[in-house]
């Protein structure tokens, strides 16, 4: 018993601190624009958002768009490694095309995810994935929740026509996620029949949508998978945010290295910057 409590206290004075921080920097958090607004609104109460790279208008999408299209072809000859249902774009493709991971860096994003972490933004890069249609069930095609952080937040991009049959982000709405233990687990994937009794699956949701579909949803909010492609693959960009205090900043890694980082960001503002190398800047 008396371990169990030395234990907790670590966690408990890690959780007044987060609230402090919270606290301390509402004042301090950017305007944003009123459709912006209802993205963060819509974060806190559902946990995930579809809009559109349309709709979004942000101005480095066309290089963005660019970027990808150079990279897809080349993702199509990367075979998945072994145990693994999807392959991704390594740094040298990243670093060839630098416009898929700069525009994770736009302001305005910036700002629509601080508001939403209540504090300064972590930025952890952008992996270009292509899920394929195998039969496999494996990894994150199982139903989880990130551990990351108290609040993170991603950006998928899908870069194809993705229905309910070739693989679309699937997630239990906020209210209606329960903790890990009721699953009798701390955390790992969790079968659908598991979930199925907690939570029945007429309240999961799938976020379908032609290519340029937009999902901002927090992983570590919300119960999620890539639902297993059956007929066709799924291209998609997933961009990674943080607090620049994470929970666990082990987990949070950049596919690029400290010195490509260097490279990629010498034309970028001071806040990008930080943003990049953030755990420079993690004081508030």
């Amino acid at each position: 018993m008396l371990n169990t409590l030395i234990k907790k206290v670590p966690q408990a004075l890690s959780e007044l601190t987060y609230k402090s921080d919270l606290a301390k920097y509402v004042d301090r958090l950017p305007a944003i624009l009123p459709g912006d607004r209802q993205i963060v609104e819509g974060l806190q109460q559902e946990g995930t958002v579809i809009t559109s790279l349309t709709d979004l208008d942000i101005p480095s999408t066309s290089t963005l768009l660019d970027a990808a299209g150079h990279i897809a072809p080349e993702l199509l000859k990367i075979p998945p490694k072994k145990n693994r249902a999807y392959s991704r774009a390594d740094s040298t493709l990243l670093m060839q095309y630098p416009g898929l991971f700069l525009w994770g860096l736009e302001e305005r994003l910036l700002s629509i995810i601080e508001n939403y972490l209540g504090l300064p933004v972590a930025y952890h890069g952008v992996s270009f994935r292509r899920d394929v249609a195998d039969g496999s069930q494996a990894g994150t095609r199982q139903w989880h929740i990130d551990i990351e952080d108290r609040r993170m937040a991603k950006i998928i991009v899908y870069f194809n026509q993705v229905g309910e049959n070739n693989g679309p982000y699937e997630y239990i709405p906020k209210s209606l996620t329960p903790p890990p233990n009721v699953f009798k687990r701390n955390y790992g994937f969790v079968p659908d029949d598991v979930v199925e009794k907690a939570v029945p699956s007429s309240n999961w949701r799938s976020c379908t949508g032609g290519a340029g579909t937009v999902v901002f949803t927090d992983t570590c909010g919300v119960f999620h998978r890539g639902r297993m492609p059956t007929e066709s693959e799924r291209l998609a960009m997933f961009f990674t945010y943080t607090s620049r205090k994470p929970k666990n900043p082990e987990t949070c890694k950049s596919i690029l290295s400290q010195d490509e980082l260097l490279t990629i960001s010498k034309s970028l503002s001071d806040r990008q910057k930080q943003c990049i190398f953030w755990k420079e800047f993690s004081n508030l």
